[in-house]
């Protein structure tokens, strides 16, 4: 299945953000690749790669693609990053599932005094 630009905005961003983290004393952004996980949770991610590989692989993949220097000598560091993303992504996609959904059948209707 394609992806959405938005779904390919910011897996595009992720893997920047992971390049980034590979480069000599680069660190891992938290609070944007926190940012950029509910983005990828609330854009349908979930939706989208119900037939593709999950989104570690993916990640790992472009990492490899798009910047191959690091990522030849920095296996490990990868899947640490990769990992993090992946828990955060977790994290960012269990709170959307559990966020209250106001158009759900199964939604209570308001309680009204009287």
């Amino acid at each position: 299945m394609q992806n959405t630009p938005e779904i390919e905005a910011t897996l595009s961003q992720l893997t920047d953000l992971c390049c980034d983290a590979l480069q000599g004393d680069g660190e891992f952004n938290d609070e944007q690749a926190e940012r950029l996980t509910v983005n990828l949770a609330t854009n349908g991610w979930k939706q989208h790669s119900k037939e593709g590989p999950p989104l570690s692989t993916v990640l790992k993949d472009r990492v490899r693609t798009q910047c191959p220097e690091p990522a030849i000598h920095r296996g490990a560091a990868i899947d640490g990053v990769v990992a993090k993303v992946s828990r955060l992504y977790e994290q960012a996609s269990r709170f959307d599932d559990h966020a209250p959904d106001n158009e759900s059948p199964e939604s209570l209707p308001p309680r009204t005094l009287g």
